[in-house]
């Protein structure tokens, strides 16, 4: 299911499999992707989710309630959390083994081919990763300040061991598998690159539900989708992706989570000088990476 390397003949030397071979789009039966063909892979993803979280609760599986750090001592708050990590280490993993199958046959039924993400060997490029990690972060830099003026609700992801492998390596591999491997390779068949990476980072955002969250999940889509076109391999996104979510639990650990880069960098012209640096780096990113698209 999974493509290996050397895919659409791209050779492991290539400096850029995108410029030397195009990356052409993967032949398709009809007119697969439509709109519907989109909307309904959102649906299978979002409905998968609530039937999974519904029935974990029917079968005694029920989502926990955090407790207030007010109103109970400080052990039965952390315990609380440890719960609720655990809690999703079950669901989160179910609900997402299940979309993934789902949105497997529903394109394998619409198009007559299930192919999966690309794997070339190219995606643990130190380069790919420390240049995709930098961008990453540049652009939180760059749309913070418009995320700050957006509705914010605290992520009750829970604390502990579990917590930490669900964000880590459970969301990372699912996410990239179905929102790279599917739903960006289903719209290869049809559309050009850039509108694929578009509608599919539109997508990834619209299943986190949060408006600034979405907002920041749209922007790190579109550079893990052009990530992946880049090294022609899910291996990138999904170390980005790791690396990135372990960041933000970090700084969720450590409290920090509701403190800005201008909070951080005390508000100064230090901060101003690195956003302004963040802009230039992700235009230049932007520049390089399509100019030739």
């Amino acid at each position: 299911m999974i493509e290996q390397d050397n895919y659409n003949g791209f050779a492991e030397g290539d400096d850029n499999p995108l410029e030397n071979h195009g990356f052409e789009r993967v032949p398709h039966c009809g007119d697969f992707p439509t709109m519907p063909d989109l909307v309904a892979m959102l649906l299978i993803i979002l409905l998968t989710q609530v039937v999974v979280s519904l029935a974990c609760v029917a079968l005694g599986v029920p989502k926990p309630q955090m407790l207030s750090g007010d109103a109970v001592d400080i052990e039965q708050f952390i315990g609380s959390k440890v719960i609720i990590g655990q809690t999703y280490a079950i669901i989160y993993p179910i609900s997402m083994i299940l979309v993934f199958v789902a949105l497997y046959f529903y394109i394998r039924f619409r198009d007559g081919k299930g192919r999966v993400a690309r794997a070339s060997t190219r995606g643990f490029s130190p380069n790919a990763i420390l240049g995709g990690l930098v961008w990453l972060i540049a652009v939180q830099i760059v749309v913070e300040p418009v995320t700050q003026l957006l509705p914010h609700a605290e992520q009750n992801t829970g604390q502990g061991f579990w917590a930490i492998v669900t964000a880590v390596i459970f969301a990372p591999v699912f996410e990239e598998l179905i929102f790279r491997g599917l739903v960006l390779e289903a719209l290869l068949r049809r559309h050009r690159r850039l509108v694929c990476v578009v509608v599919s980072s539109a997508i990834f955002a619209l299943v986190h539900f949060q408006p600034d969250v979405m907002l920041t999940a749209f922007v790190s889509g579109l550079v893990l989708g052009t990530i992946y076109l880049h090294t022609n391999s899910v291996f990138s996104t999904i170390i980005l992706h790791s690396i990135n979510n372990a960041i933000a639990y970090s700084l969720i650990t450590l409290d920090l989570q509701d403190f800005s880069y201008s909070q951080i960098l005390g508000g100064s012209y230090v901060y101003y000088g690195v956003y302004a640096l963040s802009l230039i780096f992700c235009g230049l990113a932007l520049y390089q990476t399509w100019r030739k698209r």
